[in-house]
């Protein structure tokens, strides 16, 4: 599901005095979060969506899981991941044959308040209880063809019975004929309010990790035919209530409608806060749901949490924060100055900072922890990369050239340089921590090695010159390499991939694009080489080997365009398979197939170094889950204790 933004923390400061704290918060609203707890953090690109349905990136699936829930989750402390219920009663009932799960739901779900659902005599907007019919839908507009969901649709194609028909048929609608909705589909049935049954074509041992993603949160059809269909019938009033609205409730013009959900105020989800504020590019606010249902803090975790002191909160009903403030800070620079001044309660380390905040031991430093900061690190399930578009007539068609590519490219000096060390090279497309990774061994090609370089590039030129693709010299013409952002970080990291391949003469020019607009042309195969990385969504390798499969190109999750027959037919053998040394073994293989075909640059698994206030507890990074903000609490006496201090 989850594409990334790399984002190497770059700024320039002389860290000379202690962190000035603001006893007043800045935009808090003129005293709106007044008795209050309230926590401030911030996020470095515009949110793409808040529709889950369409949600692809890291950030936008981070905002999305303070709103919206999937029938399944993760528990928060518990390593390895362990998936528990969420808005599903219990584990999934699976037939004998593993084609047929059958869901029970809790009842005592409801969906934030919303007039969607209607209006009492107050003006107050009214609620239900979550059904199994909702979460139809939802798989519906996963198939839908007018809602640009290639994450979502890509681990569903194929998958469940009758699916992939719909998604044909979707094509003879309009976008705004929302009757498509009532078709249906064989393979996801409600068969009363509270339980739903699915029928896969074959079967999927990952399964249950797909019901754990929020891109298959339940959507009730309510919201559709309020928000979609019709113009609202009230609008909110400046005391807070919904009232009546001008011209209210007129069906709108077919041509006119989107399947999208566009505004916050759309954003209709069973999860323990609604939002209250978005604008856009500047921030968004989330503040608690007052009905949401009875969720407890866990009583167990992993080795060493109690120690740490992850279970004082054991039995606790959540959320404990009162308020989610998130600020869109695109600099660095600004963002680590307002983290210093108190103005936010968690940050990254910036680069040209961190020597002077870790020691060589990787430890924070002495006078960091005396000013009521504390560090924590861990490692994500992520690997970095430089993807080649595999449709693309010059990096596509020479395999000489993309080896020649890897071979040049510094990774440990990228590693040390941009990043502080936070991280190892990457040397196979699995994280090291997964399946398969040891037994596929390191790619011969992700290794720094300029003459093998050189080598590799005369045989490019060989291969390009026989397509007639060489320049009017006999040279290799310029690789236009895409990144996703145009802050200063991105200008450095461009810098130094241009010196890389002008070191061993291959000609690059970068392109900075922000977030939304680089996403759309990888998407539209728009770019030729780009730098992204895949964050794990379950831990399982076929999650990072279903980027390569071929019929995934038309789907989205194939970025790169990759097409390999030996591969797909292994990919469609393990994806069937349990658990077994004999499926390690294929996805070793087929790890290997990419080693040499090299469709990505190998960069970096990453290590994060984050910095909370001590006052911020129960802070542990969960690897693959979201919506884990409801298990943070707040010290408030201890806040206000260093504000004075």
């Amino acid at each position: 599901m989850t594409r990334f933004l790399i984002a190497a923390i770059v700024v320039v400061a002389l860290l000379v005095f202690g962190p000035v704290w603001l006893l007043s918060r800045a935009n808090d609203d003129a005293g709106r979060f007044e008795g209050k707890s309230v926590l401030y953090n911030a996020y470095p690109e515009k949110i793409k969506t808040l529709d889950p349905t369409l949600c692809g990136d890291t950030i936008s699936a981070a905002m999305q899981a303070n709103v919206y829930e999937p029938l399944y989750g993760y528990h928060y402390l518990k390593r390895p991941v362990e998936v528990i219920p969420l808005l599903a009663e219990s584990m999934p009932e699976i037939s004998d044959d593993g084609l047929t799960y059958t869901i029970r739901l809790r009842d005592d779900a409801l969906y934030a308040a919303n007039p969607c659902f209607g209006v009492d005599e107050n003006g107050q907007p009214k609620t239900r209880a979550v059904r199994a019919s909702d979460f139809v839908l939802s798989f519906l507009r996963a198939a839908d063809v007018h809602l640009p969901s290639p994450m979502a649709w890509s681990f569903l194609g194929r998958r469940i019975v009758g699916l992939d028909d719909y998604h044909e048929k979707t094509k003879d609608y309009h976008a705004g004929d929302f009757s498509r909705y009532q078709l249906s589909v064989e393979g996801v049935q409600a068969l009363n309010d509270r339980t739903l049954r699915i029928q896969l074509t074959e079967p999927f041992p990952p399964f249950l990790y797909i019901l754990a993603m929020h891109s298959y949160s339940p959507i009730p059809p309510e919201l559709i035919r309020y928000y979609l269909e019709r113009r609202p019938a009230h609008v909110r009033s400046a005391s807070g209530a919904y009232v009546p609205a001008p011209g209210g409730g007129r069906e709108i013009p077919l041509v006119n409608r989107t399947p999208q959900i566009t505004q916050a105020y759309m954003a209709v989800g069973t999860g323990p806060y609604v939002i209250t504020t978005w604008e856009r590019g500047s921030r968004i606010i989330f503040e608690r749901n007052p009905l949401y249902r009875d969720v407890r803090y866990p009583s167990e975790g992993a080795p060493g949490d109690a120690e740490a002191g992850l279970l004082q909160d054991a039995g606790k009903r959540v959320p404990f924060i009162d308020v989610l403030y998130y600020r869109c800070i695109t600099q660095d620079f600004s963002s680590w100055m307002q983290f210093l001044s108190g103005q936010l309660d968690v940050s990254g380390i910036p680069r040209d900072v961190f020597n002077q905040v870790i020691t060589p031991d990787k430890e924070l430093g002495a006078k960091w922890e005396k000013r009521g900061i504390r560090l924590v690190t861990y490692e994500d399930p992520s690997v970095y990369w430089l993807g080649f578009n595999m449709e693309d007539p010059i990096v596509g068609r020479s395999k000489s050239l993309r080896q020649a590519m890897c071979l040049a490219y510094n990774v440990e000096a990228y590693i040390e340089v941009l990043i502080n060390g936070r991280g190892k090279r990457a040397v196979n497309t699995l994280p090291s921590s997964f399946p398969a990774h040891k037994e596929a061994g390191p790619g011969p090609y992700y290794r720094y090695d300029p003459v093998a370089a050189k080598a590799k590039l005369e045989e490019a030129k060989k291969e390009l010159a026989a397509a007639g693709l060489l320049g009017p010299n006999g040279e290799i013409p310029t690789i236009q390499i895409d990144l996703g952002s145009q802050d200063d970080t991105a200008r450095k990291m461009g810098e130094f991939t241009k010196q890389q391949f002008d070191a061993v003469g291959i000609p690059v020019r970068i392109n900075l694009n922000d977030w939304p607009t680089f996403q759309q042309k990888v998407h539209n195969k728009q770019v030729q080489a780009y730098q992204m990385g895949w964050h794990a969504d379950y831990p399982d390798p076929e999650n990072f080997l279903q980027l390569y499969y071929g019929p995934n190109v038309d789907k989205g999750t194939n970025s790169t365009n990759y097409r390999n027959p030996e591969f797909d037919e292994l990919y469609r053998k393990i994806i069937t398979m349990p658990d077994s040394p004999e499926r390690k073994e294929i996805c070793a293989r087929m790890v290997q197939i990419l080693n040499e075909d090299v469709p990505v640059l190998l960069l970096v698994e990453p290590v994060a170094f984050m910095l909370p206030y001590e006052y911020v507890l129960n802070y542990k990074r969960h690897p693959v889950g979201y919506g884990m903000m409801k298990y943070l609490r707040l010290d408030t006496e201890r806040r206000r204790e260093l504000q004075e201090n």
